[in-house]
């Protein structure tokens, strides 16, 4: 700590110097606005409101337009294709779609990981894992943010296509979310949903793996973060994961606890799917 007089002095002088004048512009208040219109879409629509979410990726889109910014608009016509395709409307996603790629093709070549991000997104909800493989591949050119997304589907595909293998990717994904942690907590870009996915990805190969007390550790913090930011249906998914993982280490009740959190979750959320999955497990624990 320090308790310099001269110091204490000189900071005085600099505070009031910069009340004696009007504040530095760093951002013109257009970008900041549209900046934040585009990340409450993404909030929307990781919590599944996709009708809210495209509605706001569009005014983001309106917006970003208005001034000419070409990655931010890249980035909402990427969220009202998915938009599209989480409901079904075909026609509206690949008209988003040959948008994004004709102003990446033209105007922001090095955007390339949007439309890279948006195919393995569709490729992921399909389940085609081979796809994502051959495509998710890492590249220093792209900043922490995006390189960390791909790296979660590679470890994804990877525990899904050779269960039991460790992941090539795993090691990177590790490394990039140990320094993503501090970027959380300074930078208001940051999403945290990015982090709590990739978490769960490990989490989920290190299960697979039977590196149970690794693979608890991670989906925890996956499940703070999510809990933390009302990342919902995210959070249904670590309730799961880590009743998986009780189960697995004969915590019985305290597995039953979180698959019961779990069930909640997806009901609220209509996750057939997993709801069913759930319910398996709880009858299985209750030996029915």
């Amino acid at each position: 700590m320090k308790t310099n007089i001269v110091c204490g002095l000189a900071l005085f002088l600099l505070i009031v110097s910069a009340c004696s004048r009007p504040p530095k512009v760093v951002q013109a208040p257009a970008k900041a606005a549209a900046d934040a219109t585009l990340r409450l879409a993404q909030t929307l629509e990781s919590q599944h409101r996709f009708g809210d979410s495209r509605q706001t990726y569009q005014s983001a889109l309106n917006q970003y337009r208005s001034f000419g910014d070409l990655r931010g608009s890249a980035y909402a016509l990427a969220g009202l294709a998915r938009a599209a395709y989480a409901n079904n409307n075909e026609e509206s996603y690949h008209r988003f779609r040959e948008e994004l790629e004709a102003l990446i093709k033209h105007g922001d070549p090095e955007a390339a990981y949007v439309p890279l991000l948006l195919d393995l997104y569709i490729y992921n909800s399909n389940e085609n894992y081979a796809k994502i493989k051959e495509l998710a591949n890492d590249s220093y050119d792209y900043d922490i943010h995006n390189r960390i997304q791909i790296l979660t589907y590679a470890v994804q595909a990877d525990t899904y296509l050779n269960p039991g293998f460790i992941s090539s990717s795993a090691k990177d994904l590790e490394r990039l979310s140990r320094r993503y942690r501090g970027t959380i907590r300074k930078d208001v870009y940051a999403n945290p949903t990015v982090l709590s996915a990739a978490l769960y990805a490990l989490a989920y190969h290190s299960f697979v793996l039977k590196e149970y007390p690794e693979a608890e550790k991670l989906i925890s913090e996956a499940e703070d973060l999510d809990s933390r930011y009302e990342n919902f249906p995210a959070l249904g998914y670590d309730y799961w994961l880590r009743a998986n993982i009780l189960e697995n280490n004969r915590q019985r009740d305290e597995a039953k606890a979180d698959y019961i959190r779990a069930q909640g979750i997806f009901t609220r959320f209509e996750n057939t799917e997993m709801l069913l999955k759930t319910e398996a497990a709880l009858k299985r624990l209750k030996g029915e």
